[in-house]
């Protein structure tokens, strides 16, 4: 089943209609939701839609039918030999749950009223307190009811249909209507707005309530069963997205961690290469001492020899010092051979004395 038109439709209603409030929104939830029901446990759910209407048309009063705005007349009977009995008969083989008293709206008045934002949480009060300044009549003379009809937020203000009806023609037909068990739901007019209702709320029936409380907690069980059945494979994908990135996350630290060592492994193996290469590339010490044991000439002799990695550093003193540069260059293990500092001649010994420094290497 697809849900799509059940998510775009209100928002659709959120954009067009200004006066959408949370209460419309309920409802359309409701709605949306009892339509996966089959027709007639819908039915029972929310109870029969059907209203009865008694509207009074002078000399008569005309009994119609009214469902999903559709008015189906049923009967006409005259006023001055009305048989009650008839109409209490035709209300109970209806077994609606709504009756509608209604007049012509040629008998009411009624005006529309500019009011601050603030009183329409008390409309009704407010009209009431207000009603001998705005109608002929005072609250007390005429039943009432206020219909929203626009809101102004950046004027703080609202705009209102006041509704009123005088008592002294409604009176007598709702005393003869509540004498024979038949109390109206709803008083008001012809062509009057959706959700209209001059009865003051404490003259309004209360019908089996405890019908209609079992069949409100069964619909809201049922509601709650149809949004769990809705909600609950969203909140599985969503465990299985959460388990998944759980074990992708493990999987990641794994990873991590092998990269790490992989890192550390290849610096050991640098390392080692680095070494292997200056192992095949500095001879021995053993071997270069024994060289320069070889290569030096007997009237030199050393005072100081200084190993630091590739470079040979000696100090010494010798006969003939300038032919030790080219005796330890032709040398298969050093080259590069120089002196660091100028010879010059010790007076004890009368011997050169020099500082002659060389790079260690095999030969190619």
């Amino acid at each position: 089943m697809e849900l799509w038109p059940l998510v775009s439709l209100p928002l659709q209603i959120l954009k067009i209609n200004p006066r959408w409030n949370g209460n419309a929104a309920l409802r359309w939830w409701r709605d949306g939701l009892l339509g996966w029901l089959p027709l007639g446990v819908r039915r029972w759910l929310v109870g029969s839609a059907q209203r009865l209407v008694i509207t009074v048309d002078d000399p008569d009063y005309v009994l119609a039918c009214e469902e999903a705005g559709q008015m189906q007349r049923v009967e006409r009977l005259d006023r001055a030999s009305l048989d009650w009995s008839r109409v209490v008969a035709w209300f109970r083989t209806e077994k609606s749950r709504h009756l509608v008293l209604r007049f012509p709206a040629a008998q009411a008045l009624t005006r529309v009223l500019s009011l601050p934002l603030a009183a329409e949480k008390n409309l009704r009060q407010v009209a009431g307190f207000e009603m001998d300044r705005l109608t002929p009549f005072t609250a007390a003379q005429v039943y009432y009811d206020v219909t929203v009809l626009e809101r102004q937020p950046a004027q703080r203000r609202l705009r209102v249909e006041l509704t009123t009806l005088p008592r002294v023609a409604v009176d007598p037909v709702l005393t003869q209507l509540r004498q024979r068990g038949l109390p109206p739901d709803t008083l008001d007019i012809t062509g009057g707005r959706p959700g209209l209702n001059l009865l003051p709320p404490d003259q309004r029936p209360r019908r089996d309530r405890w019908g209609w409380r079992l069949r409100t907690g069964v619909m809201m069980i049922s509601l709650l069963l149809i949004a769990a059945a809705a909600v609950l494979p969203i909140w599985q994908q969503r465990l299985l997205v959460i388990g998944t990135m759980d074990k992708v996350a493990q999987i990641q630290k794994s990873a991590s961690q092998t990269l790490t060592l992989r890192d550390q492994l290849d610096q050991v193996l640098a390392t080692s290469r680095v070494l292997a290469q200056k192992k095949q590339t500095v001879p021995p010490r053993v071997d270069l001492l024994r060289e320069l044991t070889t290569i030096l000439p007997d009237d030199t002799w050393v005072e100081r020899l200084q190993i630091n990695g590739d470079t040979l550093q000696i100090i010494g003193q010798s006969a003939k010092a300038s032919a030790l540069v080219g005796i330890v260059e032709s040398s298969r293990l050093f080259n590069s051979a120089g002196f660091l500092s100028p010879v010059n001649t010790d007076p004890r010994t009368g011997k050169e004395r020099f500082v002659l420094g060389a790079r260690i290497g095999r030969e190619p």
